[in-house]
């Protein structure tokens, strides 16, 4: 008997070591974390360092980061292993460390093969119309009953051109019916000179012979380290064809060199390649084809620059990015960040614009009014240091066919109030989900355009009760130093080239009870206790904390305790609230039979707990996210034709989104859709939240917390 005593205090004492080990460990990890976003890697190597082979799975991603950042890739590697390991992994995770794996060729390849069947992660960012008060479109003067599109602005002998695509006159093009057998219409390109001051052009005339043919030509794009202009332009056209082939070529721009437009290799016979695109910084060309190999219709590609007429064999864009529909029209800037078109199921062009995140994996966003109209909305081109862009479209508010449209940036800087809890005792670290990145999200939510440009926060009124550092990328540390002071705030301000926010606030509250204050055997109190799968009763690793609860009522009799129990998300909800229910009684049912007045503890279960990921949603098949719901409407019934029963649910960005079917595993969500990609239709995997969760975070959502109410 006495051998079993001293065993039982025994674990228990190892019990609370590990309980403080844990939290010494989360402590580190906070701080690693801090200094990894402020980029002092050799600070975070050391803390994340620290804790060793017990670094949560999640924080892996940036310990290896670190790694990366000093040189020492293969540490990198064998510090992401587990992470790419688990049922945790996302898309960018199987990139990063393939690309850690600079000696292993095939292993490199068996991971990026593994990201591209990955469904990237969805940002939903709600969108909202007062983003038309924004912008302000502003008509080209050269604009006419017919078409203009495709402009951009290139910069020579220290002059600015508009360079655009025009639709030639009826007449015009009556007189070539000879050579050209299709009935399209027929562009060439003309450039203007541009006044970046008023948005506005001037003497507007058309290229020389040497670039502009019988045949089409443009849109365009200009590569200023080469000093070349590239094209579309139709094929030579034999005799007994009926549609026109269209190729890129590229051109010398000079305007007294009579040599012709050259087709580059990368054209495919019988083939079009069109839209090019320029990304100067990472020495990319982007265009448009419907060659073999691609999702559907026009996908978009990208070739190296190699220099010398050399480039490298195209690239598609990925699953992210291109789809069944036609997807058209690219312009990168500061290679991050594309804007294209896709065809909409109206058959308009909508505009959109996606994120890079890695390699050619992509975050797709619609791009509101007044960018986006019911009819064709494309072509867009920015000035590099976004002082104005260019779209086109053939709204019906234009001169008619195709516009040129300018605009100015003139973005809504604002920002959302924080509030934070702090512990008197302890720093208050915010970092990874800093005050910024919260801003950013709102803001890009108004108005994606904002995620073009950098912007950073600046203190505006200091907190009153500590001592404050404010980092310009919003992350944060702030130690209380008035022990009797509960609240502290502080404001900041959003900066940007367009112009600051209005001050915003952030609020501090200690905890409900300070922890420094009660007795050592109280402290426990704020330990949560945690439960096995499915199981409701008191383990006891946790007893003791109970015991301590007990303990701490008695020496306290005005105490009064609030305790609350959730489970994790495996389940149904219902199941999972009930499970939440008979651990809460379980713990009010042991204290309330070891204190006098038992209404001093209280509380009752609430299921699956309200953080992130915690929900029961299977892995969903969805086929479009609509604007309108008479669209979504259509697609539904599509599916429930063939078998399928399709719903249409309202997302939170007032999108209406067609869930064709839902599956437990991946596996079989897979087989559902590789079912209807058989019978003709488009749709992709959408991962749940809760399947991403490892054990360890299912075990830190199954769990009662207490709460003192009253001392």
């Amino acid at each position: 008997m006495m051998k079993i005593k001293w065993l039982l205090i025994v674990m228990i004492c190892c019990q609370g070591i590990l309980a403080q080990n844990t939290a010494e460990n989360k402590r580190v990890m906070e701080w690693a974390e801090y200094y990894f976003m402020n980029q002092d890697y050799q600070r975070a190597l050391d803390h994340y360092s620290k804790v060793g082979d017990s670094i949560p799975l999640r924080s892996r991603k940036n310990f290896s980061k670190v790694h990366a950042q000093m040189g020492r890739l293969a540490e990198a590697a064998q510090t992401l292993r587990p992470l790419v390991d688990s049922d945790s992994a996302e898309v960018e995770d199987y990139y990063y460390f393939a690309s850690y794996l600079i000696d292993n060729d095939k292993l490199r390849d068996e991971y990026r093969r593994k990201a591209i069947r990955l469904p990237i992660k969805i940002h939903n960012r709600s969108t909202n119309d007062s983003l038309a008060s924004f912008y302000e479109l502003i008509p080209l003067a050269l604009n006419t009953e017919e078409s203009e599109f495709g402009a951009h602005i290139i910069n020579i002998n220290n002059e600015k051109l508009l360079v655009y695509s025009q639709k030639q006159t009826d007449n015009y093009t009556e007189g070539l019916g000879k050579k050209i057998l299709s009935n399209s219409p027929i562009y060439n390109l003309y450039q203007a000179k541009w006044d970046p001051k008023k948005l506005q052009t001037q003497s507007s005339k058309a290229f020389p012979l040497g670039l502009n043919s019988i045949f089409q030509d443009g849109p365009s794009s200009w590569d200023p380290e080469e000093q070349l202009l590239y094209l579309t332009r139709s094929a030579q056209s034999g005799q007994k064809q009926k549609t026109i082939q269209l190729d890129i070529h590229s051109w010398t721009f000079d305007a007294t060199q009579k040599e012709n437009a050259r087709p580059l290799s990368f054209n495919s016979e019988g083939y079009s390649t069109i839209h090019p695109a320029v990304s100067v910084q990472n020495r990319k060309l982007y265009f448009a084809s419907d060659r073999p190999g691609g999702f559907g219709g026009m996908d978009l590609y990208y070739v190296d620059l190699l220099g010398n007429g050399n480039y490298s064999n195209p690239v598609n864009l990925g699953p992210d990015i291109n789809t069944a529909a036609n997807e058209l029209f690219p312009f990168v800037h500061q290679e991050k960040y594309l804007f294209y078109s896709r065809k909409s199921d109206n058959g308009s062009l909508s505009p959109k614009l996606a994120i890079n995140i890695v390699d050619i994996r992509w975050h797709v966003m619609d791009l509101p009014a007044p960018f986006e109209s019911d009819q064709d909305d494309f072509s867009f081109s920015l000035d590099p240091q976004l002082e104005y862009g260019l779209f086109s479209s053939n709204r019906y508010t234009g001169k008619g066919g195709d516009d040129l449209y300018a605009f100015k940036f003139t973005p809504k800087i604002m920002g959302v109030q924080d509030q934070y809890s702090y512990n008197p005792i302890d720093t208050l670290i915010v970092s990874q989900d800093g005050i910024l990145k919260n801003d950013k999200n709102l803001m890009m939510g108004y108005d994606p355009l904002t995620a073009l440009f950098p912007m950073e926060a600046e203190l505006v009124d200091n907190v009153y009760h500590g001592l404050l550092k404010l980092n310009t990328n919003g992350s944060f540390l702030y130690k209380n130093t008035s022990p009797m002071q509960v609240k502290d705030s502080f404001s900041y301000t959003v900066n940007s080239k367009y112009g600051k926010s209005p001050a915003i606030k952030v609020l501090l509250e200690r905890n409900k009870v300070a922890i420094e204050k009660l007795p050592k055997e109280m402290q426990k109190t704020f330990l949560p206790i945690f439960y096995e799968f499915d199981k409701s009763n008191l383990l006891i690793d946790y007893k003791d904390r109970v015991d301590a609860l007990v303990t701490a009522m008695k020496a306290q009799p005005e105490m009064i305790v609030e305790v609350n129990s959730y489970s994790d998300c495996r389940g149904s909800k219902y199941y999972n609230l009930k499970l939440s229910q008979q651990r809460n009684q379980t713990i009010i049912d042991y204290v309330s039979e070891r204190i006098e007045n038992k209404e001093r503890i209280f509380g009752k279960g609430y299921g699956e707990i309200t953080e992130a990921g915690n929900t029961t949603l299977d892995y969903m098949i969805i086929s479009g996210s609509f604007g309108d719901i008479n669209n979504a409407v259509q697609q539904q019934k599509k599916f429930e034709t063939i078998g399928y029963p399709a719903e249409v649910k309202k997302t939170k960005g007032n999108l209406y989104q067609v869930i064709v079917d839902q599956a437990n595993s991946y596996a079989a969500a897979q087989e559902i859709l590789n079912s209807i990609s058989e019978n003709g239709y488009q749709a992709w995997i959408n991962q749940c939240e809760c399947c991403k969760l490892t054990e360890e975070e299912h075990l830190q959502n199954r769990r009662s917390d207490f709460k003192i109410i009253r001392l």
